[in-house]
């Protein structure tokens, strides 16, 4: 589970700074992590393709096009926690920062567990300047890393503090 957490931060950070540039063997190496990835969070196949493609589409800077993927997704099965975590960034990048927040809230609803939706909507709501909403989430995400062993990561929680 340890791999999946880092190889998905990989893709949070490719869909941060798109313009990163991959050998093709690297490039090569994500598709297919980025497949098995999926695959943990939905089991519908046409559903994870879906995912895969939508991923695809943030990684290559085509937000709106990752959006209208996900958003299939979700009319198909409207619990896909990933379908929303994925739309909530890719809303986030063309400033659409009230949708944003909708899809890493919903998300949230249906799981709560996952401390990368709190960094995430902390991250939108510092945009905003709502900084006390952006410190509770990121308190919240640092009790479920020290819950989960991920204490590695505070540092990240401590720069978006600062």
């Amino acid at each position: 589970m340890r791999l999946l957490s880092k190889i998905y931060l990989l893709f949070i950070v490719l869909l941060a700074f798109p313009h990163l540039v991959l050998s093709q063997s690297l490039n090569d190496s994500l598709m297919a992590n980025s497949q098995r990835i999926a695959q943990t969070y939905i089991s519908d196949p046409y559903l994870n393709d879906l995912l895969i493609q939508g991923m695809e589409k943030g990684i290559q800077g085509d937000y709106q096009g990752a959006i209208i993927l996900f958003t299939e997704i979700l009319q198909f099965n409207p619990n896909e926690v990933e379908a929303y975590y994925n739309r909530g960034i890719a809303y986030a990048k063309i400033n659409n920062y009230q949708a944003s927040i909708a899809d890493f809230t919903q998300a949230l609803t249906l799981n709560s567990t996952i401390p990368d939706l709190y960094i995430k909507r902390a991250e939108v709501y510092l945009k905003l300047g709502n900084r006390a909403e952006a410190i509770a989430d990121l308190k919240k995400a640092k009790q479920l890393l020290r819950q989960q062993g991920e204490t590695s990561r505070y540092s990240e929680i401590d720069y978006l503090l600062n």
